[in-house]
């Protein structure tokens, strides 16, 4: 009886699959943001966006709550102020319907000042690092997230554990990890026009 239960249980909490239909309307829908923000976002930067939206996005319907903004771009390594979060939030939702789009979120994500550098985030990081190796645990990150100071819920938590590219080891980089969210999309851009120029 007790397993039957479980097994009902997780049934229940299960993610379910995108349809055929979805997965179209989804393709076509990257395509005309990459145009759209081309010379801004890579398709890598917005395929990294998708990926987190999806986290919150929790039975695919294709929006995520829009209440959720603030602690979502805290989650990826912003600092937002609430006057920001709150003046995005009318922008993007004016209807007030709680539901955000991706298209909307890519949006709201440009629309907030990156008020957050390296000597916001990295000291904090380098408090665990005794050995200055630029490398942490995992898991044991994770866990102090989730139970000190403002304490990220499980969603936030795997959000957070999705983009921190752990090796074999159980190990990240946190250096990576803080350029990856916080780097401004028209610097990346730069670099890689840079790239291209030295190839030829």
């Amino acid at each position: 009886m007790p397993t039957k239960k479980g097994n009902d249980k997780e049934h229940v909490d299960k993610k379910p699959a995108k349809t055929d239909k979805q997965k179209k309307a989804e393709a076509e829908m990257m395509k005309n943001l990459t145009a759209q923000y081309n010379g801004v976002l890579s398709p890598d930067d917005l395929k990294g966006m998708k990926d987190i939206f999806d986290t919150y996005d929790t039975k695919n319907e294709g929006f995520i709550k829009t209440s959720l903004l603030g602690n979502i771009l805290r989650t990826i390594g912003f600092n937002p102020i609430e006057s920001d979060v709150q003046r995005v939030t009318k922008e993007v939702d004016p209807q007030k319907t709680d539901q955000l789009k991706f298209p909307e979120y890519v949006s709201a994500v440009l629309s907030i000042p990156t008020s957050v550098t390296d000597k916001d985030i990295i000291p904090a990081f380098q408090l665990f690092d005794a050995e200055k190796r630029g490398l942490l645990e995992a898991d044991e990150i994770l866990k102090c997230l989730t139970n000190v100071g403002e304490k990220l819920d499980e969603v936030e938590s795997n959000a957070f554990k999705e983009n921190m590219n752990i090796n074999e080891l159980g190990l990240f980089d946190y250096n990576e990890f803080f350029l990856k969210f916080t780097q401004p999309p028209e610097a990346k851009t730069k670099k890689k026009g840079k790239k291209k120029k030295k190839k030829k």
